[in-house]
Protein backbone atom coordinates (compact mmCIF):
# COMPACT_ATOMS: atom_id res chain seq x y z
CA UNK A 1 0.00 0.00 0.00
CA UNK A 2 1.51 3.36 -0.71
CA UNK A 3 0.46 6.89 0.52
CA UNK A 4 -1.58 8.58 -1.35
CA UNK A 5 0.27 12.04 -0.13
CA UNK A 6 3.03 13.74 -2.28
CA UNK A 7 5.41 14.75 0.70
CA UNK A 8 8.40 16.09 -1.87
CA UNK A 9 9.97 19.86 -1.72
CA UNK A 10 7.46 22.28 -3.98
CA UNK A 11 10.59 24.25 -5.32
CA UNK A 12 8.12 25.20 -8.66
CA UNK A 13 5.48 26.71 -6.51
CA UNK A 14 7.95 28.18 -4.62
CA UNK A 15 9.42 30.19 -7.01
CA UNK A 16 6.65 31.98 -8.28
CA UNK A 17 6.18 33.34 -4.37
CA UNK A 18 7.49 35.08 -1.61
CA UNK A 19 9.22 33.03 0.97
CA UNK A 20 7.43 33.33 4.36
CA UNK A 21 8.26 32.93 7.73
CA UNK A 22 5.63 30.70 9.72
CA UNK A 23 5.15 30.37 13.78
CA UNK A 24 1.82 27.91 14.09
CA UNK A 25 0.91 28.15 17.67
CA UNK A 26 -1.10 25.24 18.40
CA UNK A 27 -3.31 23.84 22.11
CA UNK A 28 -0.99 20.65 22.49
CA UNK A 29 1.69 19.08 20.07
CA UNK A 30 3.57 15.57 20.05
CA UNK A 31 3.54 13.48 22.46
CA UNK A 32 0.63 14.64 23.51
CA UNK A 33 -2.66 13.35 21.60
CA UNK A 34 -4.43 15.86 20.12
CA UNK A 35 -6.36 16.38 16.41
CA UNK A 36 -5.21 20.25 16.26
CA UNK A 37 -1.56 19.16 17.25
CA UNK A 38 -1.59 16.99 14.42
CA UNK A 39 -3.45 19.55 12.14
CA UNK A 40 -0.58 21.60 12.80
CA UNK A 41 2.10 19.14 12.33
CA UNK A 42 0.64 18.29 8.43
CA UNK A 43 0.19 21.85 7.63
CA UNK A 44 3.68 22.68 8.82
CA UNK A 45 5.04 19.89 6.90
CA UNK A 46 3.02 21.30 3.86
CA UNK A 47 4.21 25.03 3.98
CA UNK A 48 7.71 23.66 4.32
CA UNK A 49 7.65 21.26 1.65
CA UNK A 50 6.79 24.63 0.36
CA UNK A 51 10.32 26.05 1.00
CA UNK A 52 8.36 28.48 3.66
CA UNK A 53 10.61 28.40 7.00
CA UNK A 54 8.14 27.28 9.72
CA UNK A 55 8.16 26.97 13.21
CA UNK A 56 5.63 25.44 15.63
CA UNK A 57 5.08 26.88 19.15
CA UNK A 58 2.83 24.83 22.17
CA UNK A 59 3.10 24.08 25.49
CA UNK A 60 5.35 21.54 26.93
CA UNK A 61 5.75 18.81 26.81
CA UNK A 62 6.53 19.38 22.85
CA UNK A 63 8.50 17.83 20.70
CA UNK A 64 9.89 16.73 17.15
CA UNK A 65 7.11 14.43 15.33
CA UNK A 66 8.33 11.28 14.39
CA UNK A 67 6.73 12.19 11.23
CA UNK A 68 8.02 15.27 10.29
CA UNK A 69 11.58 15.79 12.18
CA UNK A 70 12.13 18.45 9.66
CA UNK A 71 9.06 20.52 11.34
CA UNK A 72 11.06 23.11 14.38
CA UNK A 73 8.88 22.80 17.38
CA UNK A 74 9.51 24.45 20.85
CA UNK A 75 7.79 23.58 23.58
CA UNK A 76 7.00 26.74 26.09
CA UNK A 77 6.89 26.48 29.71
CA UNK A 78 4.13 27.64 32.12
CA UNK A 79 1.79 26.16 34.15
CA UNK A 80 -1.17 29.23 33.32
CA UNK A 81 -2.30 30.01 30.20
CA UNK A 82 -1.50 33.79 30.30
CA UNK A 83 2.36 32.39 31.54
CA UNK A 84 2.14 30.02 28.39
CA UNK A 85 1.09 33.28 26.26
CA UNK A 86 3.56 35.54 27.32
CA UNK A 87 6.74 33.09 26.53
CA UNK A 88 5.29 32.10 23.26
CA UNK A 89 5.25 36.07 22.63
CA UNK A 90 8.52 36.25 23.32
CA UNK A 91 9.86 33.55 20.99
CA UNK A 92 8.03 34.97 18.28
CA UNK A 93 8.87 38.61 18.96
CA UNK A 94 12.53 37.21 18.92
CA UNK A 95 11.87 35.16 15.75
CA UNK A 96 10.28 37.76 14.08
CA UNK A 97 8.10 35.89 11.46
CA UNK A 98 5.95 37.18 8.42
CA UNK A 99 3.29 35.38 9.92
CA UNK A 100 1.77 33.98 12.76
CA UNK A 101 -1.14 31.33 12.48
CA UNK A 102 -3.05 30.63 15.87
CA UNK A 103 -4.76 27.75 15.98
CA UNK A 104 -7.34 28.44 18.52
CA UNK A 105 -10.24 26.74 21.02
CA UNK A 106 -11.98 28.16 23.36
CA UNK A 107 -10.49 26.13 26.27
CA UNK A 108 -6.93 25.73 25.24
CA UNK A 109 -4.26 25.24 28.11
CA UNK A 110 -6.75 24.34 30.10
CA UNK A 111 -8.56 27.16 30.36
CA UNK A 112 -12.03 27.15 32.20
CA UNK A 113 -15.17 27.72 31.28
CA UNK A 114 -14.81 31.35 31.58
CA UNK A 115 -12.06 31.78 29.48
CA UNK A 116 -8.63 33.54 29.45
CA UNK A 117 -6.97 36.98 28.17
CA UNK A 118 -4.24 34.53 26.66
CA UNK A 119 -4.63 34.16 23.40
CA UNK A 120 -5.93 37.97 22.52
CA UNK A 121 -2.81 39.00 24.39
CA UNK A 122 -0.78 36.84 22.04
CA UNK A 123 -1.66 38.02 19.09
CA UNK A 124 -1.65 41.60 20.04
CA UNK A 125 2.13 41.04 20.72
CA UNK A 126 2.24 39.46 17.38
CA UNK A 127 1.00 41.87 15.47
CA UNK A 128 3.49 44.65 17.24
CA UNK A 129 6.18 42.41 16.50
CA UNK A 130 5.16 42.86 12.56
CA UNK A 131 3.50 39.46 12.12
CA UNK A 132 0.69 38.91 10.01
CA UNK A 133 -1.95 36.87 12.46
CA UNK A 134 -4.24 34.21 10.69
CA UNK A 135 -6.91 32.53 13.14
CA UNK A 136 -8.28 29.22 12.12
CA UNK A 137 -10.93 28.41 14.85
CA UNK A 138 -10.96 24.97 15.51
CA UNK A 139 -13.75 25.73 18.30
CA UNK A 140 -14.93 29.52 18.71
CA UNK A 141 -16.87 29.24 21.67
CA UNK A 142 -19.30 27.35 23.29
CA UNK A 143 -23.14 26.86 23.02
CA UNK A 144 -25.03 28.81 25.42
CA UNK A 145 -26.60 27.17 28.52
CA UNK A 146 -29.62 28.19 30.85
CA UNK A 147 -27.25 27.53 33.81
CA UNK A 148 -26.29 30.68 35.20
CA UNK A 149 -22.39 29.95 35.16
CA UNK A 150 -22.63 28.08 31.86
CA UNK A 151 -24.41 30.92 30.35
CA UNK A 152 -21.88 33.12 31.65
CA UNK A 153 -18.81 31.11 30.52
CA UNK A 154 -20.48 31.19 27.10
CA UNK A 155 -20.95 34.91 27.22
CA UNK A 156 -17.42 35.57 28.10
CA UNK A 157 -15.90 33.49 25.69
CA UNK A 158 -17.83 35.29 22.74
CA UNK A 159 -16.23 38.63 24.70
CA UNK A 160 -12.93 36.51 24.67
CA UNK A 161 -13.48 35.55 20.59
CA UNK A 162 -14.44 38.83 19.73
CA UNK A 163 -11.22 40.87 21.21
CA UNK A 164 -9.20 38.05 19.61
CA UNK A 165 -10.30 38.75 16.61
CA UNK A 166 -9.76 42.51 16.64
CA UNK A 167 -5.81 41.34 16.69
CA UNK A 168 -6.21 39.24 13.74
CA UNK A 169 -5.79 40.17 10.01
CA UNK A 170 -7.92 37.23 8.91
CA UNK A 171 -10.22 34.40 10.44
CA UNK A 172 -11.21 31.02 9.39
CA UNK A 173 -13.16 28.51 10.28
CA UNK A 174 -12.94 24.97 9.69
CA UNK A 175 -16.69 23.86 8.57
CA UNK A 176 -18.92 25.58 6.51
CA UNK A 177 -21.76 25.53 8.94
CA UNK A 178 -20.01 27.11 10.90
CA UNK A 179 -19.63 30.47 9.25
CA UNK A 180 -22.99 31.79 10.25
CA UNK A 181 -21.76 32.09 13.56
CA UNK A 182 -18.44 34.04 13.44
CA UNK A 183 -19.44 36.28 10.45
CA UNK A 184 -20.92 38.62 12.88
CA UNK A 185 -17.93 39.27 14.65
CA UNK A 186 -15.76 39.67 11.47
CA UNK A 187 -18.60 42.17 10.57
CA UNK A 188 -18.62 43.94 13.88
CA UNK A 189 -14.97 44.71 13.62
CA UNK A 190 -14.90 45.61 9.91
CA UNK A 191 -12.87 42.25 8.84
CA UNK A 192 -13.51 40.12 5.66
CA UNK A 193 -15.72 37.30 6.36
CA UNK A 194 -14.07 34.30 7.53
CA UNK A 195 -12.80 31.67 5.39
CA UNK A 196 -12.95 27.93 5.81
CA UNK A 197 -9.79 26.07 6.33
CA UNK A 198 -10.73 22.39 6.21
CA UNK A 199 -9.27 19.66 8.39
CA UNK A 200 -7.26 17.27 6.23
CA UNK A 201 -6.12 13.32 7.30
CA UNK A 202 -3.53 13.41 10.31
CA UNK A 203 -2.40 10.01 9.30
CA UNK A 204 -1.74 9.76 5.62
CA UNK A 205 -4.05 7.55 3.65
CA UNK A 206 -3.12 4.18 1.96
CA UNK A 207 -4.07 2.99 -1.20
CA UNK A 208 -6.54 -0.08 -0.31
CA UNK A 209 -6.01 -3.34 -1.85
CA UNK A 210 -9.71 -4.29 -3.07
CA UNK A 211 -11.07 -6.91 -5.06
CA UNK A 212 -13.86 -6.57 -8.00
CA UNK A 213 -16.67 -6.33 -5.26
CA UNK A 214 -15.28 -3.44 -3.56
CA UNK A 215 -14.10 -5.47 -0.60
CA UNK A 216 -10.73 -5.79 0.65
CA UNK A 217 -8.93 -8.69 -0.73
CA UNK A 218 -8.29 -12.20 1.31
CA UNK A 219 -10.87 -11.36 3.99
CA UNK A 220 -13.23 -13.99 5.12
CA UNK A 221 -16.10 -11.23 6.17
CA UNK A 222 -16.25 -7.53 6.50
CA UNK A 223 -14.02 -5.75 8.35
CA UNK A 224 -15.33 -2.31 9.99
CA UNK A 225 -13.70 -0.13 12.09
CA UNK A 226 -13.64 3.50 14.07
CA UNK A 227 -10.63 5.48 14.45
CA UNK A 228 -11.75 7.67 17.41
CA UNK A 229 -10.70 8.47 20.57
CA UNK A 230 -14.04 8.21 23.52
CA UNK A 231 -15.43 11.46 24.42
CA UNK A 232 -18.07 13.48 23.92
CA UNK A 233 -20.11 13.21 21.01
CA UNK A 234 -18.36 10.26 19.77
CA UNK A 235 -20.39 7.52 19.63
CA UNK A 236 -19.13 4.08 20.46
CA UNK A 237 -22.31 2.79 21.81
CA UNK A 238 -24.00 3.35 18.11
CA UNK A 239 -20.62 1.34 16.51
CA UNK A 240 -21.73 -1.55 19.09
CA UNK A 241 -25.14 -1.77 18.39
CA UNK A 242 -24.89 -1.65 14.88
CA UNK A 243 -21.78 -4.23 15.03
CA UNK A 244 -24.18 -6.88 16.74
CA UNK A 245 -26.83 -5.86 14.32
CA UNK A 246 -24.30 -6.87 11.57
CA UNK A 247 -23.00 -9.98 13.15
CA UNK A 248 -26.76 -11.27 13.47
CA UNK A 249 -26.89 -11.49 9.66
CA UNK A 250 -23.12 -11.67 8.88
CA UNK A 251 -21.40 -13.89 11.33
CA UNK A 252 -17.58 -13.53 10.24
CA UNK A 253 -17.69 -9.91 10.10
CA UNK A 254 -14.85 -8.52 12.23
CA UNK A 255 -14.58 -4.83 14.26
CA UNK A 256 -11.85 -2.63 14.72
CA UNK A 257 -11.37 0.23 16.93
CA UNK A 258 -8.41 1.69 15.74
CA UNK A 259 -6.14 4.01 18.58
CA UNK A 260 -5.81 4.93 21.53
CA UNK A 261 -9.60 5.75 23.22
CA UNK A 262 -7.92 7.96 25.86
CA UNK A 263 -7.24 8.09 29.52
CA UNK A 264 -7.83 4.38 31.24
CA UNK A 265 -9.45 6.73 34.33
CA UNK A 266 -12.18 8.21 32.10
CA UNK A 267 -15.44 7.33 32.47
CA UNK A 268 -16.05 7.56 28.68
CA UNK A 269 -13.40 4.71 28.21
CA UNK A 270 -15.11 2.72 31.32
CA UNK A 271 -18.26 2.69 29.67
CA UNK A 272 -16.82 1.18 26.39
CA UNK A 273 -14.34 -1.49 27.72
CA UNK A 274 -17.97 -1.94 30.11
CA UNK A 275 -20.03 -2.72 26.96
CA UNK A 276 -17.35 -4.61 25.09
CA UNK A 277 -17.23 -7.23 27.70
CA UNK A 278 -20.84 -7.95 27.33
CA UNK A 279 -20.79 -7.82 23.86
CA UNK A 280 -22.34 -10.28 21.97
CA UNK A 281 -19.49 -10.86 19.59
CA UNK A 282 -16.69 -9.38 21.30
CA UNK A 283 -14.50 -12.47 20.18
CA UNK A 284 -14.90 -10.35 16.83
CA UNK A 285 -13.81 -7.46 18.33
CA UNK A 286 -10.53 -6.06 18.17
CA UNK A 287 -8.69 -3.07 19.96
CA UNK A 288 -5.42 -1.60 18.96
CA UNK A 289 -4.53 0.38 21.45
CA UNK A 290 -2.06 3.55 20.47
CA UNK A 291 -0.91 3.35 16.95
CA UNK A 292 1.87 5.49 15.31
CA UNK A 293 0.10 7.78 12.46
CA UNK A 294 1.52 5.31 9.43
CA UNK A 295 0.40 2.09 11.39
CA UNK A 296 -3.61 4.05 11.87
CA UNK A 297 -3.36 4.40 7.86
CA UNK A 298 -2.38 0.98 7.25
CA UNK A 299 -5.32 -0.22 10.08
CA UNK A 300 -7.75 1.82 8.00
CA UNK A 301 -6.60 0.49 4.48
CA UNK A 302 -7.90 -3.19 5.66
CA UNK A 303 -11.58 -1.58 6.37
CA UNK A 304 -14.09 -2.39 4.20
CA UNK A 305 -16.60 0.34 5.87
CA UNK A 306 -15.82 2.87 8.22
CA UNK A 307 -18.42 4.22 10.39
CA UNK A 308 -18.12 7.50 11.93
CA UNK A 309 -20.92 8.39 14.51
CA UNK A 310 -19.97 11.55 15.50
CA UNK A 311 -23.09 13.65 16.71
CA UNK A 312 -22.30 16.47 14.05
CA UNK A 313 -23.20 14.14 11.63
CA UNK A 314 -20.24 14.18 8.47
CA UNK A 315 -17.89 17.02 8.46
CA UNK A 316 -14.60 18.59 7.36
CA UNK A 317 -13.62 19.52 10.94
CA UNK A 318 -11.99 15.86 11.82
CA UNK A 319 -8.91 14.71 11.04
CA UNK A 320 -10.00 11.30 11.04
CA UNK A 321 -12.56 11.05 8.47
CA UNK A 322 -10.57 12.46 5.85
CA UNK A 323 -7.69 9.01 6.36
CA UNK A 324 -11.00 6.52 5.10
CA UNK A 325 -12.27 9.12 2.15
CA UNK A 326 -8.25 9.55 1.03
CA UNK A 327 -8.66 5.71 1.38
CA UNK A 328 -11.23 4.96 -0.71
CA UNK A 329 -13.43 3.75 2.30
CA UNK A 330 -16.85 3.40 2.37
CA UNK A 331 -18.34 5.54 5.00
CA UNK A 332 -21.48 5.61 7.50
CA UNK A 333 -22.20 8.50 9.17
CA UNK A 334 -25.66 10.93 9.38
CA UNK A 335 -26.59 14.28 8.18
CA UNK A 336 -25.82 16.41 10.86
CA UNK A 337 -25.71 19.85 12.15
CA UNK A 338 -22.04 20.13 10.79
CA UNK A 339 -22.39 18.61 7.38
CA UNK A 340 -21.29 20.01 4.67
CA UNK A 341 -24.52 19.37 2.31
CA UNK A 342 -22.68 20.48 -0.95
CA UNK A 343 -19.65 17.90 -0.11
CA UNK A 344 -21.49 15.00 1.23
CA UNK A 345 -23.92 13.37 -1.13
CA UNK A 346 -25.57 10.64 -0.01
CA UNK A 347 -24.85 7.31 -2.22
CA UNK A 348 -22.30 9.74 -3.89
CA UNK A 349 -19.09 9.71 -1.53
CA UNK A 350 -20.47 9.10 1.53
CA UNK A 351 -24.09 6.78 3.12
CA UNK A 352 -25.93 8.40 6.02
CA UNK A 353 -27.99 6.40 7.81
CA UNK A 354 -31.06 7.62 8.86
CA UNK A 355 -30.24 8.53 12.55
CA UNK A 356 -27.74 8.10 14.99
CA UNK A 357 -28.70 4.69 16.10
CA UNK A 358 -27.56 1.16 16.26
CA UNK A 359 -30.18 -0.61 14.33
CA UNK A 360 -29.71 2.66 11.42
CA UNK A 361 -25.87 2.26 11.31
CA UNK A 362 -26.68 -1.64 10.68
CA UNK A 363 -28.89 -1.00 8.28
CA UNK A 364 -26.17 0.93 6.29
CA UNK A 365 -23.57 -0.93 6.28
CA UNK A 366 -25.48 -3.81 5.20
CA UNK A 367 -26.37 -1.90 2.36
CA UNK A 368 -23.35 -1.09 1.68
CA UNK A 369 -21.62 -4.81 1.99
CA UNK A 370 -24.55 -6.61 -0.23
CA UNK A 371 -24.49 -3.84 -2.47
CA UNK A 372 -21.01 -4.34 -4.85
CA UNK A 373 -22.27 -1.43 -7.15
CA UNK A 374 -23.00 0.55 -4.23
CA UNK A 375 -19.60 -0.16 -2.61
CA UNK A 376 -17.89 0.79 -5.49
CA UNK A 377 -18.93 4.00 -6.10
CA UNK A 378 -19.29 5.43 -2.59
CA UNK A 379 -15.76 4.38 -2.59
CA UNK A 380 -14.51 6.53 -5.78
CA UNK A 381 -16.67 8.87 -4.55
CA UNK A 382 -15.00 9.52 -1.29
CA UNK A 383 -11.73 9.48 -2.80
CA UNK A 384 -12.57 11.83 -5.18
CA UNK A 385 -14.01 14.39 -2.42
CA UNK A 386 -10.20 13.91 -0.56
CA UNK A 387 -8.70 14.71 -3.62
CA UNK A 388 -10.48 17.85 -4.51
CA UNK A 389 -10.84 19.53 -1.28
CA UNK A 390 -9.44 17.29 1.89
CA UNK A 391 -5.87 16.87 1.16
CA UNK A 392 -2.93 19.03 2.52
CA UNK A 393 -2.08 20.29 -1.07
CA UNK A 394 -5.39 22.12 -1.19
CA UNK A 395 -5.80 22.96 1.96
CA UNK A 396 -2.82 24.77 2.54
CA UNK A 397 -3.74 26.65 -1.27
CA UNK A 398 -6.82 27.72 -0.44
CA UNK A 399 -5.01 29.04 2.82
CA UNK A 400 -2.47 30.92 1.25
CA UNK A 401 -4.44 32.49 -1.23
CA UNK A 402 -6.40 34.38 1.66
CA UNK A 403 -3.63 35.37 3.40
Amino acid sequence: MNSRINTGVDRSSASNRELRRFAIVAPNFFPRVCGIGDHSLRLGAELQRRLHSVDLFSREPATTHPEAPELRVHGVKGSLPMAIAQNIASAIAEMRPTDVILQYTSQMWDTWRFGSPALPFLAARARQAGARVTLIAHEPFVPWYRRPDLFLGALLQRAQFAALIKSTDSVFVTTETRRPHVEPYCRALNLAPPGVSRVGANALPLERAVRSDGRVSGQSGPRLGIFSTAGVGKRFDVVLDAFARVTRELPSAELVLIGDLGPSESPAVKEVHHALSRHPARERIRLTGRLSLAEIAAEIAALDVYLFPMNTGANTRSCTLPVALGSGLPVVAVLGSETDVGLFRDGENVVFARELSGASFADATLRLVRDPSLLVRVADGARRLYDDHLTWKRIADALLAEI
